[in-house]
Parts: C-alpha cells; sequence; structure tokens
C-alpha cells in the first residue's frame, strides 16, 4: 500500500530522504563529491538510479532540484518541487540533517566538510572555465594585435635610423620583414650583394635597383656601433615578425576546431576578435544580430544616443573584406545580412560543437549578390526644406527677465509705492 509522501534533497555531500524530521529512510554519500556535483550540474544523475526504487511506494514527493524532478518524472514517480519556505527551512537546519542522514559526526564536521568542498568546487570550476578555448583564442588574438603594433613601432624606428645611412632602401622596401633580413644581413650599405637580395626572395630586377641605389646613396657613413645596434633592432622585428606568424597559424587552427561557421562567414581573424570583444563563443551565441552588427564601435553608438548623429552601421564586421570593399550605400545592408548569419552561426558552433554548414555561406552570398545587384548607384536623396532657426530673444536685463508681467499687463496693474 502506498504511503501519503515524503521529502528528498539533493545535496552538496549526497542525496538523502526524509518522511519527518526524526524519520530518515535513505542516504547516500558521494564518494568523490566534486566529480558528483559536477556530473549533476551537467544533468548527469546516473549516481543516485538506485533511489527511484524506493520512491514508488509514496504518493507524491517533494524535492528541491528541478532537473532531478524532470528526471524521476520520467521514470514514473509523481514529484513535486518543493515549496520556498521549506527550502529556506532545510537550508537554515543543514549541518543537523546532515548529521541525521550519517554524512557527518556533529556541526563542526558538517561545516568543515562544506568548506571544503566549497573551496574545491570553486577551485574546479575556475579550472574548467579556464580550460575552454574560445577564452584562448581571445588571448591569441589580442596578443596578435599586439604584436602588429610592436612590429609596426620598431619597425618604424628601424626604418628611420638606417634611412640615415641609405635612405633610398625605405622606398624600394615595403615589406618590414625583408626590409629587417636586409639589415641583419648586410648592416652597412655597402654589404648588399646580388646573391643576398635572390636568396631573400627580392626579384631580379628590383634587385639590380636596389645595386644601383647603393652606388648612389646620398645617405651618410655610419659607425660600426650604431650599426651593431641597428642589427639588433632588425632582429627584434624577426622575431617578433615570426611569433606573429605562429600565433596566426594557432588562430586559424583553433577557429577551425571552436567556431568553423563563423570562420567560414568571416575568416578566422575577425571571427577571433568579434569572440573576444563578445567575451566569449557562449555569450556571442545568446547576442541578438542587432548588437553583433556594431560590436566595436560603441564609442559610436553612445555619441549618436547623446548628440543624435547618426548611428554607427558597423563595428569590427568592416573589416570583412567584401563589406570593407563595397560601396558606402551598401554597407549597412550587406553588415545586416552578414550578422544576422552569424548570429546562427555561433549558435550552430555553440550546440554542435564544431560542425561545418554550408547552407549558411550559401544564403550569406545569395543575399549579398542580391544587394550588390539590386543597389549598384546610390539612392538620390531627397531635398528637404531647410528648418528655421528659433530665435530666442534673452533680455540682458535680470529683472526684466524673470518678471512675471509682461509690458501690456504692467499698464494696467500698478503697485502702490509704501510711504514709509
Amino acid at each position: 500500500m502506498m504511503t501519503k509522501s515524503c521529502t528528498m534533497i539533493l545535496s552538496e555531500l549526497g542525496p538523502f530522504v526524509f518522511e519527518s524530521k526524526d524519520k530518515f529512510i535513505y542516504s547516500k554519500k558521494f564518494k568523490d563529491i566534486i566529480s558528483s556535483n559536477i556530473l549533476i550540474s551537467n544533468g548527469d544523475y546516473s549516481e543516485i538510479l538506485d533511489i527511484s526504487d524506493k520512491l514508488r511506494i509514496y504518493e507524491s514527493v517533494f524535492c528541491n532540484d528541478m532537473g532531478l524532478i524532470s528526471y524521476l518524472r520520467n521514470n514514473g514517480i509523481n514529484i513535486y518541487i518543493m515549496p520556498s519556505d521549506k527550502i529556506k527551512e532545510i537550508s537554515k537546519n543543514k549541518l543537523n540533517y546532515f548529521i541525521q542522514a550519517g554524512f557527518a559526526e556533529n556541526e563542526l564536521d558538517a561545516h568543515k566538510q562544506l568548506r571544503k568542498f566549497a573551496l574545491d568546487f570553486s577551485s574546479s570550476k575556475v579550472r574548467r572555465i579556464s580550460e575552454k578555448l574560445d577564452l584562448h583564442i581571445s588571448q591569441s588574438i589580442n596578443a596578435l594585435d599586439e604584436l602588429d603594433k610592436i612590429i609596426n613601432v620598431i619597425g618604424a624606428r628601424l626604418r628611420e635610423w638606417y634611412g640615415l645611412h641609405f635612405p633610398e632602401l625605405d622606398y624600394l622596401i615595403q615589406n618590414i620583414f625583408t626590409y629587417a633580413e636586409i639589415v641583419r644581413l648586410a648592416g652597412n650599405r655597402n654589404n648588399i650583394n646580388l646573391n643576398m637580395l635572390k636568396n631573400l626572395g627580392i626579384e631580379s630586377k628590383r634587385a639590380e635597383i636596389i645595386l644601383e641605389a647603393v652606388k648612389r646613396s646620398k645617405g651618410g657613413d655610419i659607425l660600426e656601433e650604431n650599426v651593431s645596434i641597428i642589427k639588433k633592432l632588425a632582429n627584434e622585428v624577426i622575431m617578433q615578425t615570426e611569433l606573429r606568424r605562429i600565433l596566426a597559424n594557432q588562430i586559424e587552427e583553433l577557429m577551425e576546431k571552436i567556431a568553423p561557421n563563423i570562420k567560414e562567414l568571416l575568416t578566422a581573424t575577425v571571427g577571433a576578435r568579434l569572440i573576444a570583444k563578445a567575451g566569449s563563443l557562449q555569450k556571442l551565441s545568446i547576442m541578438p544580430a542587432s548588437t553583433i552588427q556594431i560590436i566595436g564601435a560603441e564609442k559610436a553608438l553612445f555619441r549618436s544616443l547623446k548628440t543624435g548623429a547618426p548611428p554607427p552601421k558597423h563595428g569590427i564586421l568592416f573589416q570583412h573584406p567584401i563589406l570593407h570593399s563595397a560601396p558606402k550605400w551598401q554597407r549597412g545592408k550587406i553588415a545586416r545580412a552578414i550578422a544576422s548569419k552569424i548570429a546562427i552561426a555561433a549558435r550552430i558552433d555553440l550546440f554542435r560543437k564544431g560542425e561545418k554548414d554550408q547552407y549558411i555561406s550559401e544564403q550569406l552570398n545569395k543575399r549579398i549578390s542580391d544587394i550588390q545587384e539590386k543597389y549598384k548607384q546610390p539612392k538620390l536623396e531627397e531635398h528637404k526644406p531647410p528648418r528655421k532657426e528659433i530665435k530666442m530673444n534673452y533680455n540682458r536685463n535680470p529683472r526684466k527677465r524673470f518678471n512675471k508681467f509682461s509690458k501690456k499687463h504692467d499698464k494696467k496693474k500698478k503697485f502702490k509705492r509704501n510711504k514709509f
């Protein structure tokens, strides 16, 4: 015969069931508390499967965990959520319930176990969050951008300093890596030869022009001490450029593994910047398309809200090759189309774990081609009549400025002066 009801509590140390405060019918302490709580937080209740057989004899069961309630309902158990006041009462007397369930010997022991669990569980949670690859993508792309700044600063200093000795080379070699290689190998301009330039991948015609510039150079002579320092600067540029190449390859691999659909739509570097600006792939997946469209243009957005200026049409998405090369009158529509597809792609990447969907990129390409075909020419702006300027006539006399009565009213109503 089925009895009335019982209460089931899923605690940090394990589950326990009781009919009243003095009558406990089931308790099971977790062997590994941290791993068991991690499994339960992920929706895995396999460790407490044997509890369902003990609950079938009750007409109604009350529980404090919604995930466990839905799990046990599927097994044919009449289980309901506990009232909030009952949950608060049990949480206040949690230490006593642990003692009665056999999880602890006394209140001090129960308190120590709860404290140890809190510290270990928070540490494991921090560890699991730190292991997410999308956070490593954010750090990689931030490091890549900082390396670009460093290379540009050191490269500009290298060109300016070595330009005192060989200024013509600055106009002939645009690539800073090749420029630094020439400086590192040659040092003095007289040491530059044809074999050196060919080994660096420079075309024969350009190499001949460089050698001719060496003979006719207007730069001054340079000391060996300065040459050695300039070589170290060139070596630093080469090392930083090599590190940048390694980071770029790592971002390509991580984006292909974590967010292949975003990479397909945006390229690896732009997609990584979008994830880094959003905070994580999960945060990006819950953003609407309108928010994704203006990520990176927050200053312009708040300026438009404050001053009434036109709102921004795009942020980081402007780095997309198609959007960057599009005419101005098409950019807003293309950015809106890209942002709507990124919102879908981010959810696919998050929940399907790296499964690529070619249908999204096909739809986006079709939509962009439609926009380019439909809006080949900009629309003619309608000439609106200019707004009439409102001239505010302020009276300079402070007494008349704050007078409540007009001049007409003053003539009708006169105040009597005080005789005294």
